[in-house]
């Protein structure tokens, strides 16, 4: 039974070793910092044979129970140590067959590397590794069959760690582990010859439950940055009219007060939008003769004209054309008075 014992020990050592070497990087679920531990659980011995007074008997035990406290760091990448301390006991039961009546107990202190696997959920799986000391003590007896079982030995152990943590608020998390516990070849130290202890190991399978509260402070996701504000476009400049109508009153040349105000809009629009070529066109009702009207007609662009100077606008940039009554804005009879089109045209090119 020893060797069957010793044979899951170095198995699940190299599972855990394994896992924990091979494990990618990765955030840490616990913060960086100091952190602190506390649970317990349920314990089941498996140590075998127990000897007292030179006889190797196997030992029942029944379910017991462990209690642990550890005081650690995690280190920020998922690596973590602790230093651990805690007490487990079984009842036991009968010895080589005889019933027995009292307990197998281990105080022990443990250094423990573990590792805690990223998921980026509230559930982070860990593994670990441990060693240090435990005092294993059995006291038991059974008087009507001359049995005593009194001792206490000391041994080095280890123990191999596969858990889960769930992170309940920001620092604090619930932890569920199962421990393979073994103490290898417990010395006699306290024996007083009578009494007996395990041969030569001390195994343990524990399943706990745990509070783990991390002192550091949990990284803070990056701010996310702000969209950039879109620069203002400049809104394009509002079309700029193109055509013009100056009204004239019948039989005048002279340029009235609103027909002032479009012959200065058109000026300031030319220069607006920079070099071009304006166009002014005269024309006439069909009231009078038709060699008068042509007169009328470039006297009135001329007018226009004249105007568009005072207003800035380049002479170079000006042509002037007289129709006359040739082309009416509305077509009528000759003869006829229509003071639509009395006018002059002020077209930009």
């Amino acid at each position: 039974m020893r060797a069957n014992g010793q044979r899951r020990v170095a198995g699940c050592t190299a599972i855990v070793l394994g896992l924990a070497l091979s494990a990618p990087a990765a955030a840490e679920r616990v913060p960086e910092g100091p952190y602190f531990g506390a649970g317990g659980g349920l314990n089941l011995n498996d140590s075998g044979d127990l000897d007292s007074g030179g006889v190797g008997r196997e030992l029942d035990t029944d379910l017991g129970f462990v209690g642990l406290a550890s005081f650690g760091y995690a280190f920020g990448n998922g690596v973590r140590t602790e230093i651990e301390g805690g007490y487990r006991q079984n009842w036991v039961d009968s010895w080589g067959g005889t019933g027995v009546d009292g307990t197998l107990s281990a105080w022990h202190g443990m250094v423990n590397a573990l590792y805690d696997f990223e998921t980026h959920s509230p559930f982070t799986p860990y593994v670990g590794v441990g060693l240090g000391a435990a005092v294993v003590s059995v006291d038991a007896d059974n008087r009507s069959a001359g049995i005593d079982l009194d001792d206490t030995e000391v041994g080095l152990a280890y123990q191999a760690i596969v858990g889960m943590g769930y992170d309940v608020a920001e620092n604090l998390a619930i932890t569920a582990d199962y421990r393979f516990f073994h103490v290898i070849d417990p010395d006699h130290v306290l024996s007083d010859g009578d009494g007996g202890g395990p041969s030569d190991t001390y195994l343990n399978h524990t399943f706990a439950l745990g509070l783990r509260y991390a002192f550091g402070t949990p990284p803070q996701p990056a701010a996310a940055s702000p969209a950039p504000t879109p620069e203002p476009m400049d809104e394009p400049p509002p079309a700029v009219p193109t055509s013009y109508l100056v009204f004239f009153g019948f039989d005048s040349a002279t340029l009235t007060p609103e027909a002032i105000s479009i012959v200065d809009t058109a000026a300031s629009n030319a220069k607006q939008v920079g070099p071009t070529r304006i166009e002014v066109t005269g024309h006439t009702d069909r009231a009078g003769p038709s060699k008068y009207n042509l007169i009328l007609s470039q006297q009135r662009a001329k007018a226009v004209m004249d105007r568009l100077i005072a207003q800035g606008v380049p002479l170079g940039d000006i042509a002037v054309f007289a129709k006359g009554e040739d082309e009416p804005l509305i077509p009528t009879a000759d003869g006829v008075i229509e003071a639509q089109n009395r006018r002059v045209e002020i077209i930009l090119l």
